[in-house]
């Protein structure tokens, strides 16, 4: 049997438009993309599932479940750095409510494939802890609505990566909710 092969977290990229667009289709042109990857030490997806669980007759008193819908987020933690264009970004909105914490984000993963969409910055913390620490810095990512999925084998100029090819959750997902 052949070894295994892990891919590294910081492979993975999470990027947002410092620009604060909020369209797909029109802003993703002129967005300005900032990387959150100075003072990021931890980064935590999450998909917080809507089920249905309901038992039918023929499962003999056990549930079927089905997901009917997802809240995906990125939670990011680590230390404030005071330049670093995306934190600075996120940062500048810790006093802003409704629209104004909207912006575009997008996550590449190790493969290249890439996952886009409308997110909105919720729980901003621009800092924080004892006087004599590093100041904290943290905030999650909320998609808002359906993202776009784009594997790395449908980008313009074959941008893939050398990372592994097995699937990543999102491809499987994604292509099954696709059709494809």
């Amino acid at each position: 049997m052949g070894k295994t092969h892990f891919e590294l977290n910081f492979k993975n990229t999470l990027e947002i438009d410092i620009n604060g667009g909020t369209d797909l289709d029109s802003d993703k042109v002129n967005a300005s993309w900032a990387k959150l990857l100075r003072g990021i030490s931890t980064i935590t997806p999450a998909a917080a599932d809507t089920t249905d669980a309901t038992p039918y007759w023929d499962g003999e008193g056990f549930t079927d479940t089905e997901v009917t819908g997802k809240n995906i987020t990125f939670a990011l933690s680590g230390h404030r750095v005071m330049g670093d264009p995306a934190q600075d970004y996120v940062a500048s909105h810790f006093l802003d409510i409704g629209d104004k914490l909207r912006t575009l984000a997008r996550w590449t993963d190790p493969a290249g494939n890439i996952v886009e969409s409308v997110a909105t910055m919720t729980s901003i913390v621009p800092f924080g802890g004892a006087a004599n620490v590093k100041q904290t810095f943290s905030f999650t990512l909320a998609l808002d609505g359906k993202p776009v999925y784009t594997p790395a084998s449908t980008q313009p100029n074959g941008a893939t990566s050398s990372a592994s090819t097995q699937p990543t959750g999102v491809a499987s997902s994604a292509s099954t909710q696709s059709g494809q």
